[in-house]
C-alpha cells in the first residue's frame, strides 16, 4: 500500500470547471460555462465572482490581469473589477497567454495578437485551429484540426509551416515550447500508409534549423513537460517518459494503469496526474505518496507551496467534484483516518456493557417439556447445521467481497471512420458507442464530447454532420456505481 497524504481544503464547486489558471499572488481563478469567473485563495477559499452572462472558452494570466475568452463576447481583462473589453464578432475558441498580451483563436478561423491593454497587434488566418502555444520569446505555435503545425514569429509570420502527410491521417495530441523557443510537438498517424513513419512520435523544431529530429514513442503523448534538459512526456498508456536533448532515446520514468493527463515541477521531483489520483514521483522513478481525488484530475495548479488539483468526476446527474488543496511537502503516511475513528468510547463502540454480557452467557429457564423438545429438535439437525453454517460463512464472505468490487465500465467508441464527402463537402456519420458494456452493472450515462469539449450527445449512438478533414471525439461512459471510463474515435472526411 502506497503512502499517502491529507487534504488542506476541499472547496465544493456548484458545476464543473472547465478553465482555470494560476496567478501570481500565490491565487488561482476557475472559469464555468455558465459564464461565472471566479478567484480563489491558496487556502481554496473564494475571494471574488464574477458572473459574465456567456460561456467561457478560456482563462489566462497577463501582466497581472485576468483575461477571460467567452463563446460570443469576445476578450475582457480584469482586476478586481473589468479592465477592458475586446468584442470579437465571431466569438472565441481558445486563448493563450503571449508576452505582450494574448493570443486568441476566434471561430472564423483568425489568430489574433491583442496586448495587456486590449490593442489589437497583429492577425493571420489560419485552418482550423485545435491548439495555440507561445513561448518566452513570443514566437507562436498553431495546430491545425488536419494535423498540420505553423510556428510564428512575435509579429505573427509564419517562420515554419509543417503540413501532415497528404496520404494519412495526422492528428497533434499536445505540444509545448523550451525555455530555449524550441517547439515540442506530439504527433499521431492513423498508419493508413503502411511505412517507416511512426504512428507516434515526438517532434523538436527550432525556430531558425526548422525540425531537429523525430522520437518515436509507443502510445499517444497526452501531456508534456519542457525541462531543462529536454522533455517529460506522458502517455495515454499510463508511461511516464523522459527525453534528453541530443538523445533520441526515451526513457521510461514511471508506469502507471491510466493515462497522464497533467505533470509539474514539484522541487526535485514530479506532481503527475493520471486518473482520479497525483503522485509524487522522484528523478529514479520512485512514487512517494499516492493522493486520490473525487473526480478524475484534469489540471494541477502550482500556487504558493500548495496545489491545487481541479477535475470532473464524469457523473452527468451528481455534484461535481470539488476542487481539492494539498501541501504536496505534507509528510506521507499509510493513512490518514482519524485517530478517534479508532479509539471511540467504549460506550460508543459497540461493546456489550458487564451487565448485557451477563444476561447473554446466564443459561435462559425452560420448563422440563421445553427442555425435552428443544434437545431433540438440536439432536437431529446439530450435523445439517453444522455444514449449512459452514457453507453459508462462505457463501456470505463471497457474496461481501463481491459487493465491495466495482469494475469500472468498458468504453469503446468504435473503429476509427473514413467517410467520403458530398457535394457541399460533408458527411454524414455514425458514432456507435453501443459495444461500451460493464462487466458487473449497467452503464447509465453515455456523453459524446468534440475535440473543443463539447457534449454533443448523450446516447449511445449518434449522428455528426462532419466537414473535410480530421475529426476526434470522445466517448465517456459511467456506470450504476459511479465509475467512468473514456475512450475516442478519430474520424478523417475525405
Amino acid at each position: 500500500m502506497r503512502a499517502t497524504i491529507p487534504p488542506l481544503a476541499e472547496t465544493p464547486v456548484n458545476e464543473v470547471v472547465r478553465h482555470c489558471c494560476e496567478l501570481e499572488d500565490g491565487n488561482f481563478a476557475v472559469g464555468f460555462d455558465s459564464g461565472s469567473l471566479q478567484v480563489y485563495g491558496s487556502d481554496g477559499v473564494i475571494i471574488s465572482t464574477d458572473e459574465l452572462g456567456e460561456k467561457i472558452v478560456g482563462l489566462v494570466e497577463s501582466q497581472e490581469n485576468i483575461i477571460v475568452a467567452t463563446s460570443t463576447g469576445g476578450i475582457r481583462a480584469f482586476h478586481t473589477e473589468l479592465l477592458w473589453k475586446y468584442d470579437i464578432e465571431s466569438g472565441c475558441e481558445m486563448i493563450f497567454s503571449h508576452p505582450n498580451g494574448v493570443l486568441v483563436a476566434d471561430s472564423s478561423n483568425m489568430l489574433l495578437l491583442i496586448s495587456a491593454q486590449g490593442v489589437l497587434l497583429g492577425s493571420i488566418s489560419c485552418n482550423s485551429p485545435v491548439a495555440i502555444n507561445c513561448s518566452e520569446g513570443g514566437l507562436c505555435a498553431v495546430a491545425s484540426e488536419d494535423g498540420s503545425i505553423l510556428i510564428l514569429n512575435a509579429s505573427l509570420e509564419i517562420i515554419h509551416e509543417s503540413k501532415a502527410a497528404a496520404d494519412d491521417v495526422e492528428t497533434v495530441s499536445c505540444m509545448e515550447f523550451r525555455s530555449d523557443d524550441v517547439l515540442m510537438v506530439a504527433r499521431n498517424s492513423l498508419g493508413v500508409v503502411v511505412d517507416d513513419r511512426p504512428e507516434n512520435r515526438i517532434e523538436c523544431w527550432h525556430p531558425e534549423r526548422g525540425l531537429l529530429n523525430t522520437t518515436e514513442v509507443f502510445s499517444r503523448v497526452t501531456s508534456m513537460l519542457p525541462t531543462d534538459y529536454g522533455l517529460v512526456a506522458g502517455c495515454f498508456d499510463g508511461s511516464l517518459l523522459r527525453m534528453e536533448i541530443g538523445s533520441s532515446e526515451l526513457e521510461v520514468i514511471c508506469q502507471f494503469e491510466y493515462q497522464v493527463s497533467d505533470i509539474k515541477n514539484w522541487e526535485e521531483d514530479l506532481l503527475v496526474a493520471s486518473w482520479f489520483d497525483i503522485f509524487r514521483v522522484s528523478n529514479d522513478g520512485s512514487v512517494l505518496w499516492q493522493f486520490e481525488h473525487p473526480g478524475i484530475v484534469d489540471w494541477v495548479l502550482l500556487l504558493e507551496g500548495r496545489v491545487a488539483l481541479i477535475g470532473d468526476d464524469r457523473k452527468q446527474r451528481s455534484n461535481p467534484a470539488p476542487i481539492v488543496i494539498i501541501d504536496p511537502d505534507t509528510p506521507p503516511s499509510e493513512d490518514h483516518f482519524s485517530h478517534h475513528l479508532l479509539e471511540e468510547r467504549e460506550d460508543l463502540s459497540g461493546a456489550l456493557s458487564l451487565e448485557e454480557e451477563a444476561k447473554v452467557m446466564s443459561r435462559p429457564e425452560f420448563s422440563l417439556e421445553s427442555e425435552r423438545i428443544l434437545k431433540d429438535l438440536n439432536e437431529e439437525s446439530e450435523e445439517y447445521a453444522i455444514e449449512v453454517e459452514a457453507e453459508s460463512d462462505i457463501l456470505e464472505e463471497l457474496s461481501a467481497s463481491a459487493r465491495a468490487i466495482n469494475l469500472p465500465p468498458v468504453a469503446d467508441a468504435g473503429e476509427d471512420i473514413t467517410a467520403v464527402s458530398d457535394d457541399e463537402g460533408k458527411a454524414e456519420v455514425l458514432l456507435d458507442g453501443s459495444d461500451s458494456y460493464d462487466p458487473d452493472g449497467d452503464i447509465v450515462t453515455w456523453a459524446w464530447e468534440d475535440e473543443r469539449q463539447r457534449v454533443i450527445g448523450s446516447n449511445d449512438r449518434i449522428r455528426v454532420r462532419l466537414s473535410k478533414g480530421v475529426h476526434v471525439f470522445y466517448l465517456t461512459v459511467t456506470d450504476d456505481k459511479g465509475s467512468a471510463t473514456k475512450s475516442s474515435v478519430t474520424v478523417h472526411v475525405k
